[in-house]
């Protein structure tokens, strides 16, 4: 995807913005429509136009993009991503988390980041005060970095139109515009051939107050590799219902006799053919290869979810697997969803920063982002005894902690060590009570 670098001393003037929205409109917006369209099911496929008026044209989609970004995103954030740090003050960002539903927000975010491979996320202020991230549409939002190693983001743009219903060659845009410090809200026109300034409001947030989630370093959406892939089997399907179409149409032929229109009615509506001795009836038909049709789509499926490391949970083998064998058939997919998730952390830590640097926990907790632990949870079946088994086998090696969070069921691994703990202590008291306790001292 192309990206966008300036000079941190050269001034993001109107006509050098109107230049990048430009580019920004025709070379990548087209991109992320495609993806966007492909996961929402408007394929190619249903612009097809038949050969001929006669002909049966069935259009049919087989959503293998949504299924495999929705797979992708229920095994990585399936189980809500947990925020811990022994740091003073992260019940308050627990409290803001809470505020912005955070796992709702979490999950748009990452959705948003495999359909499209880039998606930026937002901090403000709400009408209250309180800070507020939202997920935006990466169809309206930019971002532009500075041209160094280190490529630090210097703006993030964001677009929109006023009215959607009006054609994208006319009508008003918005374009705000977020550097380090300033808020700057424009007008414009179709083709952003002309800025109108409205307004600059301090954000204070201390830097660029919007992160981008980058699938990968290309910013690919999860399914381009795919895409030829999905029209080859939208195409497979869709003739052999052509085919099968044409069948029930096929010609009826007659040999060595002949009909008037009214046998014809009569023999349609009775169903039933009376034929002179040595006379013939059968179908015109165009033989179909059911078997060969068959096995060219499996075919076009495997390699599809070969491809997108996505392996088919709907299949009869899948359920009956083990454990490991499970984990053996999510391996492709759990390794390049690793990947993500690390892309995916940074964008989280960023978030973090930014509320941070606003919030009361500044005071001395400037690196809270940096000692936030941000866990995943893989969203995968588990056979509980194997997994107490494997727990089991780790006790006295790893710490309690370590070993609680591999528990599936335990979602909140502190609250339930103070739990554990808070027993313990009864258990003892309860001990006690039988007077155990004053036999020993009285021993000893």
């Amino acid at each position: 995807m192309i990206q966008f670098y300036m000079n941190r001393e050269e001034p993001l003037t109107p006509d050098k913005l109107g230049k990048i929205l430009s580019v920004y409109q025709t070379g990548i917006i087209p991109t992320l429509i495609k993806r966007y369209n492909y996961y929402t099911g408007k394929q190619d496929i249903l612009n097809r136009i038949p050969s001929s008026e006669d002909k049966p044209n069935n259009r049919i989609v087989t959503n293998f993009i949504k299924n495999i970004v929705e797979t992708y995103e229920g095994y990585a954030v399936g189980i809500p991503i947990t925020y811990s740090s022994d740091l003073e003050g992260f019940e308050e960002l627990l409290d803001i988390f809470k505020y912005n539903d955070v796992v709702d927000e979490d999950a748009e975010l990452f959705r948003k980041g495999l359909i499209f491979g880039r998606a930026p996320e937002i901090c403000y202020f709400d009408e209250s005060g309180k800070v507020r991230f939202k997920a935006l549409d990466p169809r309206e939002c930019l971002p532009i970095y500075e041209d160094t190693l280190g490529s630090e983001l210097l703006y993030a743009v964001r677009m929109w139109q006023t009215n959607p219903d009006e054609p994208v060659t006319s009508g008003t845009y918005y374009v705000e515009v977020y550097d380090s410090k300033m808020r700057t809200l424009y007008r414009s026109t179709a083709g952003y051939l002309s800025f109108e300034y409205i307004e600059q409001v301090p954000h204070n947030f201390g830097q660029v107050p919007v992160t981008f989630f980058s699938l990968n370093d290309e910013e690919e959406g999860l399914a381009d590799s795919i895409f030829t892939l999905q029209d080859a089997y939208n195409s497979l399907l869709s003739d052999s219902i052509n085919d099968w179409d044409s069948f029930c149409d096929a010609y009826l032929m007659l040999i060595g006799c002949t009909a008037e229109a009214e046998d014809l009615a009569a023999m349609r509506k009775e169903r039933c053919l009376t034929l002179p001795e040595g006379a013939d009836a059968r179908f015109l038909i165009k033989n179909t290869q059911t078997t060969e049709i068959e096995h060219l789509l499996t075919t076009v499926e495997e390699k599809i979810r070969e491809i997108a490391c996505c392996p088919n949970f709907a299949s009869e083998t899948f359920g009956t697997s083990s454990g490991i064998a499970i984990r053996y058939r999510l391996m492709g997919m759990s390794n390049r969803i690793k990947a993500i998730e690390s892309n995916f952390r940074k964008a989280l830590q960023r978030r973090i920063e930014l509320i941070a640097g606003v919030s009361s926990m500044i005071n001395g907790q400037e690196a809270l982002w940096r000692d936030a632990d941000i866990e995943f949870a893989d969203n995968i079946p588990q056979n509980l005894a194997d997994v107490a088994t494997e727990v089991n086998a780790y006790r006295g090696l790893v710490s309690d902690k370590t070993l609680l969070s591999q528990i599936p069921f335990v979602t909140d691994v502190e609250a339930e060590l103070e739990q554990i703990a808070k027993e313990k202590a009864e258990s003892v008291e309860i001990y006690q009570g039988f007077g155990f306790a004053e036999e020993e001292d009285g021993e000893g």
